[in-house]
């Protein structure tokens, strides 16, 4: 799979979100990047990187959504769920062979899993929530992300 690169249509036109997607890709294509190469050593770091997104990220969205008045909040909070829980699948995986063969075959499985995640959920479901945001205009600050 080739390198992603970040373009307008996945722009949601509110800076906190789309920085962290942003940061978020980067770790796609170095998973991408990694598998590909065979750097299995490295897989670890992309795991960690992919739950420390599941924790920073996937509340300050919902958050936001909340906020907004999301009315399809609870399943966007599902997807987020699923991703923890396909990214654990991988990595419990990853971690319960000695072969190297097979943790390569998972190692990419994981690149592409988040490849797919990543644009599915960005340009499908993200974007679904994109008009609502105008709707932080008329709400207080709160967190860092109004300031």
């Amino acid at each position: 799979m080739k390198k992603i690169d970040w373009r307008p249509q996945m722009e949601l036109s509110y800076p906190p979100l789309d920085d962290e997607h942003k940061r978020f890709l980067h770790v796609v294509n170095v998973a991408q990047e990694i598998a590909e190469k065979g750097f299995l050593n490295e897989m670890d770091a992309i795991y960690e990187k992919c739950y420390e997104y599941a924790r920073t990220h996937f509340p300050n969205e919902e958050d936001v959504m909340e906020r907004i008045s999301f009315p399809d909040l609870e399943s966007h909070i599902k997807s987020h769920q699923k991703f923890i829980s396909n990214i654990s699948e991988l990595r419990q995986s990853f971690h319960h062979t000695n072969d190297d063969a097979i943790r390569q075959k998972i190692a990419l499985q994981t690149a592409n899993f988040l490849s797919t995640w990543f644009l599915g959920h960005i340009l499908g479901r993200d974007k679904v929530y994109k008009p609502y945001l105008v709707r932080l205009r008329n709400l207080p600050p709160r967190m860092n992300y109004d300031s």
